[in-house]
């Protein structure tokens, strides 16, 4: 006697939502590569959850009891653990990658795809949708109105969200997270387990039992699998990769140290911020010294775009690391070039610049005069951040220069530097010459009192 064709039976009452979303999987890749509307990706994903609540609404109605006594007499031991795996195992499975299919549309424009999002899924992301299907099918279990059900619904995703974003505010890593990611598999694989074994939602020791032991044994070896991947990803992909890279920060933020051997060679070879970032924190997380040296340090400031090196500025100023001014000055005189704007709006580029403004301030008058507009604007903003009273007799020659836009960047970085608004006070144009003597009085007096 054949089993009862559970996966059949349930294929035909969805037939239909799944033409729909193969359909509408058709029309995210075309808007996703074509048009880049994110409006058609909010729609899919409405109706991924659409589809996966229906998907487990429907086999939450199987009666379970006598299929499970049909199952045993057919398959002997094995019987309870086929059905567990048709009737619970296979729906959370096809959620789940459906939601996979989502995610690797949503990242066909991006970079490294389809690394970018497989590593993501990886990292415990997009795993929202399996837990709310779970929370769906426990609360079902209790069988009560639809009022009832929904309220209970709504409240328990309610909670999970909120300790979810909790968790990801605060992003713990090490031992923490290994610790997090395991327990959020186990407790979502108990549960699916006791419900399975339960008839009804009650109090049995000895399935608890079973369940804690069986999810504890399943919730392992998917995170160790898990774990495998990441470092097979980590050991075998070509050296300074995307997926060599990333998988070194997960399994870092997992806990796992070995990755900083090597990641330092990363993180210059690429010279990638967010990777220097990492490398900085699990360094002084792991208690490693930051092995990056003098010329490594030069060489990344000055070997990427100037939002990078924006980026890069804030970390050597906060590790206190000291870089050739020639190296610094030259480089933000060629990005004036091509890149005027970013390098106007380096706030942390400006602010380690302005270290070099006490001894260099003849060197970079010169440079002033020859340089373009945007070198001019990033220069007195440096002057500004430096509070340098030898800034003082430079800024005040810009005071009274015929362009405005120059005249105003002075004003603001010499009121800055000396702690004055003369022009406020005396109610004078801010290149009057009363408001410049006012500048170059108190830089007088301020070198009597030296």
């Amino acid at each position: 006697m054949a089993a009862t064709p559970i996966l059949t039976n349930q294929f035909k009452k969805i037939t239909t939502f799944v033409y729909i979303l193969i359909l509408l999987y058709i029309v995210n890749v075309i808007f996703v590569l074509k048009y880049k509307w994110d409006v058609i990706p909010i729609i899919v994903n409405v109706y991924l959850y659409v589809f996966s609540f229906y998907l487990i609404f429907n086999f939450s109605m199987i009666d379970i009891p006598p299929l499970k006594e049909e199952y045993r007499n057919l398959y002997r031991r094995f019987g309870t653990l086929i059905l567990f795996a048709k009737t619970r195992v296979f729906p959370f499975v096809l959620v789940y990658t459906t939601t996979v299919i989502y995610t690797l549309i949503n990242y066909l424009d991006k970079e490294n795809w389809p690394w970018n999002p497989i590593l993501e899924l990886l990292d415990g992301r997009f795993f929202n949708t399996v837990f709310y299907s779970l929370i769906l099918l426990l609360i079902l279990k209790f069988n009560r109105r639809p009022k009832i059900t929904l309220l209970l619904f709504v409240g328990g995703a309610a909670i999970y969200f909120l300790i979810y974003q909790l968790v990801f505010y605060f992003t713990p890593s090490g031992a923490v997270m290994s610790g997090l990611k395991i327990f959020q598999i186990t407790i979502g694989l108990i549960m699916i387990a006791y419900e399975f074994m339960a008839d009804k939602i009650t109090v049995d020791a000895r399935k608890i039992r079973k369940s804690i032991i069986t999810g504890l044994l399943m919730g392992m070896l998917m995170y160790s699998c898990i774990v495998l991947t990441l470092i097979m990803l980590y050991e075998f992909t070509s050296f300074a990769s995307y997926p060599q890279a990333r998988s070194a920060q997960i399994l870092m933020r997992l806990g796992y140290s070995f990755p900083l051997k090597d990641f330092k060679t990363i993180v210059t070879g690429t010279s990638n911020p967010y990777y220097l970032y990492d490398y900085i924190y699990y360094s002084r997380a792991y208690k490693r010294p930051v092995a990056i040296t003098a010329t490594e340090w030069e060489n990344l400031i000055l070997s990427g775009s100037m939002e990078v090196s924006n980026i890069i500025a804030f970390y050597i100023q906060y590790l206190d690391i000291d870089i050739q001014y020639q190296q610094l000055i030259s480089y933000a005189e060629r990005r004036s070039v091509d890149s005027g704007e970013a390098l106007v709006n380096s706030a942390y580029y400006s602010r380690y610049m302005s270290r070099y403004c006490e001894k260099n301030m003849a060197d970079m008058a010169e440079r002033y005069g020859k340089g373009n507009r945007y070198f001019k604007i990033w220069l007195i903003r440096v002057t500004s951040e430096s509070k340098s009273l030898e800034t003082i007799p430079f800024l005040v020659t810009i005071l009274t220069d015929i362009n405005p836009l120059l005249s105003q960047e002075a004003y603001l970085s010499l009121a800055k530097v000396t702690g004055l608004d003369p022009a406020k006070e005396m109610k004078e144009r801010i290149n009057s010459p009363r408001v410049v003597a006012s500048f170059m009085k108190f830089y007088r007096d301020s070198r009597k009192t030296r």
